[in-house]
């Protein structure tokens, strides 16, 4: 059985979702790095020297730690769940491009606001630095507004693995008070993924609802 070892809330839970949605059988571990003492925290040190999250652990045994990678693997995995299109096709390039965005440009955009403290201590140097992340968030966030007009899911009517990713990372606005108030869009694209029966289970369980 694959293994999933994520952090509440991360990006982690995007996987955690794809897999739950693919119907595949798997374990989910849950990494609290709050806690330096619990025993998944070591072992996630020394299954990835980055120290970071997710890992997954095939049913043979190998590992994947990019969320990407994780996201393809999965969903190849679970074809007839149709969680991405079939390879060689146009609308399979498409949803990988989504894919890429989330991952180059929208979670560094919006994630990196959570390292502005470490940056720098005094305020007055962490005040410029924020106000230029934030429009950087906002640039990404407007992009994705418009192109969800019209839309259900990113590519269309069909929920794809960037769906779950760009529904986490773009949650974490709540947090970085960056308000959604302009983009209606993203507004009801939320609320139809937060519907989803595979999506609300694993919010449940993570504690995020």
């Amino acid at each position: 059985m694959m293994k999933l070892y994520y952090s509440a809330g991360s990006c982690s839970t995007s996987c955690h979702i794809t897999l739950e949605e693919s119907g595949l059988k798997y374990e989910a571990i849950e990494v609290d790095f709050d806690k330096p003492a619990d025993p998944n925290t070591v072992l996630v040190s020394k299954l990835n020297a980055l120290g970071t999250l997710p890992i997954l652990i095939t049913d043979d045994g190998q590992q994947l730690d990019q969320n990407l990678a994780i996201h393809t693997y999965i969903a190849d995995k679970a074809a007839d769940k149709k969680l991405l299109p079939a390879i060689g096709t146009f609308e399979r390039a498409q949803a990988l491009n989504w894919l890429s965005f989330v991952t180059s440009d929208l979670h560094k955009g919006i994630g990196s606001l959570f390292g502005v403290d470490g940056i720098s201590t005094d305020k007055a140097v962490q005040e410029p630095v924020r106000k230029f992340m934030v429009g950087r968030a906002n640039d990404y966030l407007s992009y994705m507004d418009t192109k969800l007009a019209g839309k259900d899911f990113l590519t269309g009517k069909n929920f794809t693995p960037a769906d779950a990713y760009a529904f986490v990372v773009t949650g974490w606005t709540k947090w970085l008070e960056i308000p959604l108030t302009p983009y209606k869009n993203i507004q009801g694209y939320l609320a139809r993924v937060a519907a989803r029966p595979a999506v609300a289970k694993v919010l449940k369980e993570e504690g995020l609802n």
